[in-house]
């Protein structure tokens, strides 16, 4: 595959997070900095609903480290898909294809299809 679509980490889902009440996060700052710094992130929550999550400043660092390679060239492949595109002869060929009729649609499928 050229562009992974998933990241080899296994980050926890907010579900599956330790919940830590808004109220308890006010009263009990320190106590809970350190367990999520020995534990792994918790679900701020306000009335039993997650509001915000708080991880450790190492996962962060992880996560807003440097764009992966792939990431970086899937950018530039897709922005000279979108320079392409802008190409009158591109912009003729979509503006015919969007205003054909089905049986129009239809032939041009069938020859593509003989092409190959």
């Amino acid at each position: 595959m050229k562009y992974p679509y998933s990241s080899s980490h296994s980050y926890p889902k907010v579900r599956e997070m330790p919940p830590v009440t808004a109220t308890a996060l006010k009263n009990h700052t320190a106590d809970i900095l350190d367990q999520v710094n020995t534990q792994g992130s918790v679900a701020i929550t306000r009335h039993n609903k997650p509001r915000a999550v708080l991880i450790p400043i190492e996962l962060y660092e992880q996560l807003m480290g440097e764009e992966p390679t792939w990431l970086a060239d899937l950018r530039e492949e897709c922005q000279d898909m979108l320079e392409d595109m802008q190409d009158p002869k591109q912009k003729e060929g979509a503006e015919r294809a969007f205003n054909a009729t089905p049986e129009e649609l239809g032939k041009a499928a069938v020859a593509a299809a003989l092409r190959e």
